[in-house]
């Protein structure tokens, strides 16, 4: 328990370093969005082992391809100042080059690895190509794509919108405290009041530990956090116009709290049922006693996107 506790805190050391990087002038954005690249690196590597697990054909090595370009992708998109359609659009081709690049290299390969793959699965070298093509584009897309979304809440800012523009540079701290903030709250309170109430299990087959009353309670308790946030941002004078001027309410952070905890909880359930049908306890060993990446994270890929669509929903239409 010692272990994982302390372990714990410096995860909670590095996410705040990882913030700090965002004070650095000039360089700050690019810092983090390579931070969050390399995680998605990892957390890649990590769901093609599980989906190997799942006797899906996978290659960890095709695990980097995505990210990196999809970083390279992101820095050129806010270079030139580009909408977010062009964003999206430019994210989704990548995943798509990205794809046929895995295709073209294992139908083209035919080194001791693919023919050992061939011989075991007894697959010509176009189907074998095709079924590791698509194991990566799953993992491309969970959890990589959703990881970009880290990356654009971080230039929430930049987006050139006239009402992201009245909160004068300060919006992309707030959209990310709140995609990171709500995941830790679920699951802290989940877990502390699922002990404490006890009761009926919420999805027993997936996750034996998880209870009803913890997840409520989490959803309850998340929305009061958040109207807390709402609450301690506005008193500063620009956050106080900013919300006065877009329309911005305490009950519409509320229901951010409350949405974002169970959406939270899905991704939760969702990688918890992907290590089971693999046949693991963990995504990987790397935080002794909190597991791999995706364990840390599994929540927070899902409330990334969310985020941002909630607030861009919010802020803009």
């Amino acid at each position: 328990m010692k272990k994982r506790i302390y372990v714990a805190l410096i995860m909670l050391a590095v996410l705040a370093g990882t913030f700090a990087f965002r004070f650095i002038p000039d360089y700050g954005n690019y810092i983090f969005d390579m931070l969050v690249g390399v995680v998605a690196i990892f957390c890649s590597m990590e769901i093609s082992k599980i989906l190997s697990g799942m006797n899906i054909l996978s290659c960890s090595m095709a695990a980097g391809v995505y990210p990196s370009l999809m970083f390279a992708g992101h820095v050129v998109s806010f270079l030139f100042e580009l909408k977010i359609y062009f964003w999206i659009a430019i994210q989704v081709g990548i995943l798509l080059l990205s794809s046929l690049a895995v295709f073209i290299i294992f139908v083209s390969l035919n080194n001791k690895y693919v023919k050992d793959l061939r011989n075991k699965t007894n697959l010509s070298r176009c189907k074998l190509a095709w079924k590791i093509t698509l194991s990566s584009f799953i993992s491309f897309v969970y959890p990589c794509f959703m990881f970009a979304f880290f990356m654009l809440l971080g230039r929430f800012d930049e987006l050139k919108y006239h009402t992201i523009a009245k909160f004068d540079g300060q919006l992309s701290w707030l959209v990310l405290l709140c995609a990171v903030l709500v995941p830790i709250v679920t699951d802290t309170c989940a877990m502390l009041f699922g002990k404490l109430l006890k009761g009926p299990k919420l999805c027993e087959k997936i996750s034996p530990k998880k209870t009803i009353s913890g997840a409520v309670s989490a959803v309850l308790i998340s929305a009061v956090v958040m109207g807390a946030v709402y609450i301690l941002f506005k008193l500063g004078m620009v956050y106080k116009e900013a919300f006065t001027y877009s329309g911005i309410k305490i009950w519409h952070f509320m229901l951010f709290g409350m949405l974002c905890s169970l959406v939270s909880q899905i991704g939760d359930l969702f990688e918890s049922f992907l290590k089971r049908k693999a046949g693991v306890k963990d995504s990987g060993n790397i935080f002794p006693g909190h597991g791999g990446f995706l364990d840390r994270l599994d929540s927070h890929l899902f409330s990334a996107p969310f985020t941002f669509i909630f607030f861009f929903l919010l802020f803009i239409i």
